[in-house]
């Protein structure tokens, strides 16, 4: 049987602080915490990555190149899962009222990444998939690091080199290395997850609720939350489905500062009628919401031609929910009943772009298969 190298993206979700956690706490309890923190990784890495197996408190996965057209996609799915992670953590904290040393220790807690970007082997067999390969051994050597050493928070990712190469990092990122024995000396780039954590949390105050609202809409589409993801926010992918009533031209994208899609970005898009619409980006979420201020063309004041959308995706049993809500800017009575009576025409707009990205989606996941399904 022959077996033809493959290139992508291999990673480890490490728990940290496992071996104190389990070793000083009531085994029972300790298990059990560390057993729903592993499912829930899993659950936000995979799809679109493949899971490979569970190794202790380590979620091991994968993917081929192709599935990230953009490597901030993969970026964003290693913030997102660490953000669910943190979450978790904070929910176990508050709710508990055992008083066992594993309940009272939760927040000991930490998530660590480490990922690499080259050549494996891919082997399935009965049922089951492992990886061999130079660069399988050398992510694996990569958990064993000195990152905490130099005083990192237990929250980061640390990319090699190869991989960091095809992310959107910033330049101010440290750069870490490490020497083992039959490797040599491997560098990349740590990524503190903390500052990540803390800005996506302060994201959440832009999102609009149904209350907010002057126009909401949903649609179930049939893949997973970071398949779909990708449809809404990548201009390549949002031209595929969002001009099936204007133009066909592109999305141009600014990126803010961090040179990343998210608050202090923008777009000049041509999906909507009359000309070219004005989107900053206001709030963001990778892989649950974005919100953004869109100002319509027209000779009006501004004023009356914004309005703030939020999009927000919630995994339901066979894929995906997806629910756009979108409030008028100026509170103006006159504008915001205009706005409301415009529901049915707005509703059938999208309700013809939903038919059109889920045919899209559909056809994809029949060519990426178990990535694109949850």
């Amino acid at each position: 049987m022959e077996f033809a190298p493959k290139e992508g993206y291999l990673l480890l979700a490490d728990i940290s602080g496992y071996t104190s956690f389990l070793t000083a706490s009531e085994l029972d309890h300790a298990h059990a915490i560390v057993r729903e923190l592993t499912t829930l990784i899993r659950r936000e890495l995979a799809p679109p990555l493949r899971f490979v197996k569970l190794e202790g408190d380590a979620v091991y996965c994968f993917a081929d190149t192709a599935t990230f057209r953009d490597g901030e996609r993969f970026l964003e799915l290693v913030e997102a899962c660490y953000v669910a992670f943190a979450n978790r953590l904070d929910d176990m904290i508050r709710s508990t009222t055992c008083r066992c040393r594993a309940c009272a220790s939760i927040g000991s807690l930490g998530l660590k990444f480490v990922a690499h970007h080259g050549t494996f082997i891919v082997d399935e067999d009965d049922g089951h998939t492992d990886l061999a390969g130079r660069d399988v051994i050398l992510v694996h050597r990569l958990l064993k690091n000195s990152i905490g050493e130099e005083g990192m928070t237990s929250g980061y990712a640390f990319f090699t080199h190869s991989c960091a190469a095809r992310l959107p990092l910033g330049r101010d990122e440290p750069v870490h290395a490490e020497t083992y024995d039959g490797l040599g000396t491997i560098t990349g780039i740590v990524h503190d997850l903390g500052p990540v954590l803390a800005e996506i949390r302060a994201s959440r105050s832009h999102r609009l609720t149904s209350e907010d609202a002057d126009f909401e809409t949903a649609a179930e589409l049939p893949a997973a939350v970071a398949f779909v993801w990708q449809y809404l926010v990548d201009p390549v992918e949002l031209q595929r489905w969002a001009c099936v009533d204007f133009s066909t031209e592109p999305d141009v994208l600014t990126r803010n500062d961090a040179g990343r899609f998210g608050p202090g970005a923008t777009s000049h898009c041509n999906h909507g009628p009359g000309g070219t619409w004005f989107r900053e980006f206001l709030g963001w979420q990778p892989l649950e919401s974005f919100t953004c201020r869109t100002v319509a063309p027209g000779p009006d004041a501004e004023a009356s031609r914004s309005v703030v959308e939020s999009f927000e995706l919630v995994p339901v049993t066979g894929g995906t929910r997806v629910t756009i809500r979108v409030r008028v800017v100026d509170r103006t009575p006159e504008l915001v009943d205009g706005f409301r009576q415009l529901a049915s025409s707005l509703a059938a707009m999208w309700q013809r772009r939903f038919d059109a990205l889920r045919g899209v989606i559909e056809a994809d996941v029949v060519r990426q298969g178990e990535t694109a399904t949850p």
